[in-house]
């Protein structure tokens, strides 16, 4: 999907991807899409950790910060809701031992919103230093793949979100 579509995407959908709502990421302020590359993405963390707070409880209620911000078109501050979404699904994983909560199809859409938000950002922003936040995800993908092949589950959908993330950011793989 180019940006042309992905703006198009985003102006239309809100939080729920049903088109029309207005989100409540909205009421914040916006991060400048005329900033250099490297000084949005500084931008789009301070935007992320700005408005974090709301969204702490669950893997949902953080990656809803990002469906809302994507849903905006500020593609950078919904990387690092998505990322930190992952973060908490890594700790439900591999820390707790999958006791509460296990991988499965419904974790599709923070993971795929993550990729869509890396690509967007980087489509608007080619430069923007992203290699920091998308070496984090990189390693969590990979414990929750790896988790989930030590327990028999089906790790696809994140070893898929390595390969995205790492033809976006290729020097992430390390």
């Amino acid at each position: 999907m180019g940006l042309k579509d992905r703006l198009q995407r985003a102006l239309q959908t809100n939080v729920s991807g049903q088109p029309g709502a207005t989100s409540t990421a909205s009421a914040s302020t916006p991060v400048d899409p005329d900033l250099p590359d490297d000084q949005w993405l500084a931008a789009s963390e301070r935007a992320y950790k700005d408005s974090v707070d709301a969204y702490y409880g669950s893997p949902e209620t953080m990656g809803k910060g990002g469906q809302e911000r994507y849903g905006i078109a500020e593609f950078g501050v919904a990387v690092f809701y998505y990322a930190k979404s992952i973060d908490m699904l890594h700790t439900a994983y591999g820390y707790a031992r999958m006791e509460n909560r296990q991988p499965s199809p419904a974790d599709a859409w923070i993971v795929e919103g993550f990729c869509n938000a890396l690509e967007a950002s980087l489509d608007q922003h080619p430069r923007a230093p992203v290699d920091e936040v998308a070496r984090i995800v990189t390693h969590r993908l990979r414990d929750i793949a790896a988790d989930c092949d030590r327990v028999g589950a089906s790790s696809q959908l994140y070893r898929h979100a390595l390969e995205t993330v790492g033809r976006c950011a290729p020097s992430a793989e390390s």
